[in-house]
């Protein structure tokens, strides 16, 4: 049994689900970790229609929600190891730079889920048309 349930947005951020009808894909490959794919999103949902790329440059926003993730992850590393008292500015960066390079692939997606959803709202089924 899932906590987040459909209609919610974090299940269509977390699920990297199209925000419309949280059932569709927002990227090709499900596994951020393939680098070969790892920017391919449909143009259109598969199953709602809804457009994942609303204007030109449409994205270019999920880089401040990017940002702020990543500042988050620094922060997390930093208080992680101010708590245990072990906290140096070289093992801060054996520690965070590695971290983030591992991130940075599903850091990219959640980003890009993120935005969408604010500007794509939720449209249960009943009241949805397919869009063309």
């Amino acid at each position: 049994m899932s906590l987040i349930k459909k209609g919610n947005p974090l299940y269509s951020v977390l699920y990297l689900k199209c925000p419309r009808c949280h059932e569709g894909d927002l990227f090709c490959d499900k596994n951020p970790w393939h680098s070969k794919h790892f920017f391919d999103m449909p143009e259109r949902c598969p199953v709602c229609g809804q457009k994942f790329t609303l204007e030109t440059g449409f994205y270019y926003g999920a880089m401040y929600v990017s940002y702020a993730i990543t500042i988050a992850e620094n922060v997390a590393v930093f208080v992680a190891l101010s708590v245990f008292n072990a906290f140096s500015i070289p093992l801060f960066f054996a520690i965070d730079i590695p971290f983030l390079f591992l991130t940075v692939p599903y850091v990219f997606r959640i980003s890009r889920a993120i935005w969408i959803n604010f500007f794509v709202k939720y449209v249960p089924p009943e009241q949805r048309e397919k869009l063309t």
